[in-house]
């Protein structure tokens, strides 16, 4: 958890928009299953060409199912519509193959990743606002 106001300020700006928040999600989420499937790789769970197949593709079902977590369970994480109690086993999961979800969230990269394409989101809505206007003008 982070208490830094900047990257509260930040996230509550992606939050603003639904499809830059979307974009987030699946930053973060799609990290953390690539991350596990590293954790798998290390720790022997894992070939290493299922591993390389997994980062490049994982599995939910072969990723999460051993914790309780569904591929439609994981897909609504991912769209921002899953229940605290999948969230949370989700975060568990992370965190038991060693990496702090927490830290995954508030990071700086993926923060500034999402407000980049929520610039662009913004840049793209302008434009067509004005064609809109121009073209209402002829």
């Amino acid at each position: 958890m982070t208490s830094n106001p900047e990257i509260h300020r930040n996230l509550d700006e992606i939050y603003s928009d639904q499809e830059a928040l979307s974009f987030f999600n699946k930053l973060v989420f799609s990290l953390c299953l690539q991350l596990i499937a590293v954790a798998k790789r290390e720790s022997g769970e894992l070939t290493a060409e299922e591993a390389d197949r997994m980062y490049k593709k994982p599995s939910e079902k072969i990723l999460l199912e051993p914790y309780g977590i569904s591929y439609l369970q994981y897909q609504a994480l991912k769209d921002g519509k899953g229940t605290a109690p999948t969230m949370m086993t989700f975060k568990r999961a992370v965190e038991r193959n060693g990496y702090d979800f927490d830290k995954l969230y508030y990071s700086e990269e993926l923060i500034n990743m999402a407000l980049d394409k929520l610039r662009d989101i913004r840049t793209h809505n302008q434009t067509l606002n004005a064609m809109k206007a121009n073209l209402a003008k002829s």
